[in-house]
């Protein structure tokens, strides 16, 4: 009984999360799902997208963190740097990318990412640098790479991506 009604308030959180002006209520649900099973290490993982959607940033670092090196969530890491990119801190969105690029070379997607928290932070030589690695990787983001490229060397400003988007 206990696992079925913890299961259909995961599932309404995570409607609710991707609902505009439900996040709260998305948060409400999936911490009762938790408190219901604190047991179930996995709800913790799905609360720390639910808090970033909610732009609780600093609450999704904390429950991202807790899963960061872990080998069966190697993209924590990743989607902690989106949070850090949601609060503004750029020197630990940049750090937490370039960790991520390391074990996954290949994914064009977050040496944008890396490239653009770096852009940001104000470290123009290095988002370059991080922007011909990501190329080489030659993914489908080889486009948004050289866009942002051209930004960066037309001094334009640069937008940071919505963290949690995909």
């Amino acid at each position: 009984m206990a696992q079925s009604r913890v299961d259909s308030l995961v599932a309404q959180a995570e409607t609710f999360s991707r609902q505009e002006g439900k996040e709260y209520l998305a948060v409400s649900y999936i911490n009762e799902a938790i408190k219901l099973q604190p047991q179930r290490e996995e709800l913790y993982y799905k609360r720390a997208f639910i808090l970033g959607r909610a732009s609780l940033y600093a609450y999704a670092i904390r429950d991202f963190t807790r899963f960061v090196g872990r080998k069966q969530y190697p993209h924590a890491i990743r989607f902690r740097g989106d949070c850090y990119v949601g609060i503004g801190d750029y020197a630990n969105a940049a750090k937490d990318y370039a960790d991520f690029v390391r074990l996954a070379p290949s994914d064009g997607k977050v040496w944008f990412y890396l490239a653009e928290a770096l852009a940001l932070g104000g470290n123009r030589q290095a988002a370059l640098d991080a922007i011909s690695k990501g190329l080489a990787s030659r993914s489908h983001w080889s486009d948004r790479l050289r866009e942002l490229q051209e930004d960066i060397l037309m001094n334009q400003t640069i937008k940071p991506h919505k963290p949690l988007a995909n």
